[in-house]
């Protein structure tokens, strides 16, 4: 049974923290945006069959933590010159990264209003959900109550100490009984990708044979 896998989508990463940070959400670090994703991301997951970022997810000792996400806010942080350049443009464009002498940890502000034209209806209802729902608490406060997922809880059994371990998206539906239809259908489409992976694999495959005997 393969991992199921979406595609992550930086140009949603930089516009979910443009929404955030634009609806008002206070102290926007990293810990507290790559939560905040997460309650989007398995709100839409669990009840339309897909997550809004795309991101893998990993378990860590704060919770679990969308991989690619993170690595963009450490690039942009660390004001890495390696940074993709699209993705650095976005950021540039839409958010301001304010480090404050008082502060300890970095936040993110938005310098404009996102847009909105990359998320489906769908999409802005679990970004809704998130700020709504999570916004008002502390990044601190999130993570101690990510420690409470079910997810969480199952991915760290297998985790060992100062790791960090991959999620497979199946387990977002623990403790969520009432979504065993869709993750069903999330099954059903992860297979199709891998069957039409596979095929194209095969072409490949054997146009590269056919390329390599007729060149002879």
């Amino acid at each position: 049974m393969t991992q199921i896998r979406f595609r992550f989508s930086p140009e949603k990463l930089v516009q979910a923290l443009a929404f955030f940070a634009q609806r008002g959400v206070r102290d926007l670090d990293k810990m507290k945006a790559a939560k905040l994703l997460f309650h989007a991301d398995k709100y839409h997951l669990l009840k339309y069959g897909r997550p809004v970022i795309g991101d893998q997810y990993a378990c860590m000792e704060y919770g679990p933590v969308p991989s690619a996400s993170l690595n963009v806010m450490n690039d942009v942080l660390a004001q890495d010159e390696h940074f993709p350049p699209m993705a650095k443009e976005l950021f540039d464009d839409y958010l301001i990264v304010e480090k404050g002498i008082f502060r300890k940890y970095a936040v993110f502000r938005a310098r404009r209003e996102p847009d909105l034209d990359v998320f489906s209806d769908s999409d802005i209802e679990a970004l809704e959900y998130a700020q709504k729902t999570y916004g008002g608490k502390s990044a601190w406060a999130l993570s101690e109550e990510s420690h409470a997922e079910p997810c969480w809880q199952a991915a760290n059994e297998n985790r060992a100490p100062g790791s960090s371990i991959m999620m497979d998206y199946r387990l977002f539906f623990e403790g969520h009984p009432e979504a065993a239809d869709m993750l069903r259908f999330v099954e059903a489409q992860q297979e199709d990708r891998d069957a039409s992976d596979e095929l194209a694999t095969r072409r490949a495959s054997l146009a590269e044979r056919q390329y390599v005997v007729t060149s002879r």
